[in-house]
């Protein structure tokens, strides 16, 4: 058997990472910095948010210490003191930790739960043609969970062997599990067919969440 890699790099990224999206407003900047087209001052964040520049950079603080967010001079603007803007960092721009930070900055900014925004971001899942568990299966596959689909009777699993968002789903298992559970039910109802009973949780560290899904029977 080969050995699956681990989520946590040895100088602790994975961590820092993790508390530093355990904020709404953290992942609501990460947001604005990945679809810039420039970097982006404190000035131009705050204005985005609607909090103060002061406490866009304790924010921006702490991405930049994740290194999730850099900081660079900007150019100086006829007579006015030097600017500081900040970039997001393909860490946090690419892949899975995108997505989360995605369907989190819709909730935050939409003023809804993990779990419907999760549920909006399933119903836009492509189905595939083997069918909806497939599609549960390859979406989790596609997110870094290294998923695998299993039958017992009518009932069937789709088991998340890894997270790749362990270290923050230890402390906001409320976010990161209601957000794939609801990501699960949106699935279910663009691909009908199947409904979610809900997940079984497992140590997120060591992998083994267990998403259950039953069988609906045909419709007349």
């Amino acid at each position: 058997m080969g050995t699956r890699p681990h989520h946590v790099d040895p100088a602790g990224g994975a961590l820092l990472r993790a508390k530093a999206q355990a904020a709404p407003t953290r992942v609501e900047i990460l947001r604005l910095l990945g679809d810039a087209a420039r970097p982006l001052t404190a000035g131009d964040l705050a204005s985005a948010i609607g909090i103060h520049h002061t406490a866009v950079r304790q924010h921006v603080a702490m991405l930049v210490e994740a290194g999730m967010v850099r900081s660079e001079q900007l150019p100086v603007v006829g007579r006015g003191r030097p600017r500081t803007g900040y970039v997001a960092l393909p860490v946090a721009t690419g892949g899975p930790y995108r997505e989360l930070a995605g369907m989190l900055a819709g909730a935050v900014r939409d003023g809804r739960t993990a779990r419907e925004a999760g549920r909006e971001s399933g119903r836009q899942v492509q189905v595939s043609p083997e069918g909806a568990l497939a599609t549960l299966r390859d979406e989790a596959q596609r997110l870094g969970f290294d998923p695998l689909a299993r039958r017992r009777g009518e009932v069937q699993e789709v088991v998340l062997r890894t997270c790749p968002f362990a270290d923050l789903a230890s402390t906001q298992p409320d976010t990161v599990c209601e957000l794939h559970v609801g990501l699960a039910e949106g699935i279910a109802e663009a691909a009908g067919g199947f409904a979610v009973e809900g997940i079984h949780m497992a140590d997120p560290r060591k992998g083994g969440c267990r998403i259950v899904v039953r069988e609906l029977p045909p419709q007349p």
